[in-house]
């Protein structure tokens, strides 16, 4: 077991080898099968798509239709194990640091939507946390295939996706160009082209 000091300060990262056994139990408190029964299977749900044109060349126009997303069972994960780094001549920081275990793993997913515009699969990379949340993001690839032609050459079109195990599952198309972070920042651009919920 190594461990090395997390760039954020306050914590350290206990390295494990990964885990394919599914009745392992991981460092957000359940086991590996437990935890993939959160986003595993077939979903349905509506699709919302938005006005695109001004962005991707070939997506439907504003409108609604479905969506179903199939995320496979990955063969192993990966556990970040956070460990508190004691403060000892501040011992009263100790108290202000939280240092939040994840599992991540690369999942195979499949899109399809009922009107033809999607019908691909992608592997994206997914991050559960201890509350029972996993976070996706990947990117769409074969464009061509999809027929779709973004305006700026440079865009890339990423699915994000957010299971929750109290709520229905969210996801979203989304066009990023420039150095935006997805969140707004930077001085690029991120735009969501459909947004769906899984029922």
């Amino acid at each position: 077991m190594l461990m090395g000091c997390d760039s954020k300060g306050g914590c350290f990262q206990v390295d494990h080898p990964p885990v394919t056994d599914k009745e392992a139990l991981l460092v957000i408190g359940v086991t590996f099968g437990e935890m993939v029964t959160v986003v595993e299977g077939e979903r349905s749900g509506p699709l919302q798509w938005e006005s695109s044109e001004s962005y991707v060349r070939g997506l439907p126009p504003p409108g609604q239709t479905r969506i179903t997303v199939t995320v496979h069972e990955p063969s192993m994960v990966q556990e970040i194990d956070q460990e508190q780094e004691e403060a000892s001549r501040f011992p009263w920081k100790n108290e202000r640091i939280v240092c939040s275990d994840r599992v991540d793993a690369d999942l195979e997913i499949d899109l399809r939507t009922d009107d033809g515009a999607l019908d691909t699969t992608i592997v994206a990379g997914a991050s559960f946390d201890e509350f029972g949340e996993a976070q996706m993001t990947g990117v769409l690839e074969d464009l061509d295939a999809l027929g779709l032609d973004p305006v700026d050459p440079n865009a890339t079109l990423h699915v994000q996706l957010s299971y929750d195990s109290d709520r229905s599952a969210e996801g979203a198309l989304v066009l990023r160009s420039g150095s935006s972070d997805g969140n707004g920042s930077g001085s690029g651009m991120s735009v969501e082209l459909a947004t769906w919920t899984l029922e």
